[in-house]
């Protein structure tokens, strides 16, 4: 009984140790199509900004730590709390040993597309800091970036600021 408790211990542990070392996009699922990210875990705390639902099937917020009540993520510049029964996550690491991506500057930049046609081909849309892993599910594009593929929406990271390990 020990063992099967140990080793269910350990596995959420390693669940827990993943999800804080690799990029997840956040999304809203509440029935309003928000979360309110406040400024401590607790629903009396400030709200700072809100998550929207998926847009085009990207989130809009980036997961920092998973928590069983409350997670922290980043929206745009804003990093709080956000209570995680209402929160949506995705991801592009699949853990299945094909080569990952890993962010190798200190703050690699995440970029969505540009759809407006006017200006540059894609704008910003966050960014993760040094070690994290991106994605194994991922391609090469011919202008030096690597796409992150989803719904409507892409994510894309210059080629130069990760590491293909």
């Amino acid at each position: 009984m020990k063992r099967i408790f140990f080793s269910f211990c350990l596995f959420f542990v390693s669940i827990a140790l993943w999800s804080q070392n690799e990029l997840i996009v956040c999304y809203a699922v509440s029935d309003d199509g928000f979360l309110n990210v406040r400024a401590e875990p607790s629903s009396k705390a400030d709200v700072l900004t809100t998550l929207p639902m998926m847009f085009h099937g990207l989130g809009r917020g980036i997961l920092l730590e998973y928590g069983k009540r409350w997670s922290k993520v980043r929206v745009e510049n804003t990093v709080g709390w956000v209570y995680t029964k209402y929160m949506g996550t995705q991801g592009w690491y699949t853990h299945n040993g094909k080569p990952r991506l890993v962010a190798k500057k200190e703050i690699t930049s995440l970029y969505t597309d540009n759809y407006a046609d006017e200006g540059p081909k894609y704008i910003p849309y966050g960014f993760v800091e040094k070690g994290i892993v991106i994605a194994d599910e991922y391609e090469l594009l011919k202008d030096g970036y690597y796409v992150l593929k989803t719904g409507h929406d892409y994510l894309f990271i210059n080629k130069d600021d990760v590491i293909v390990e």
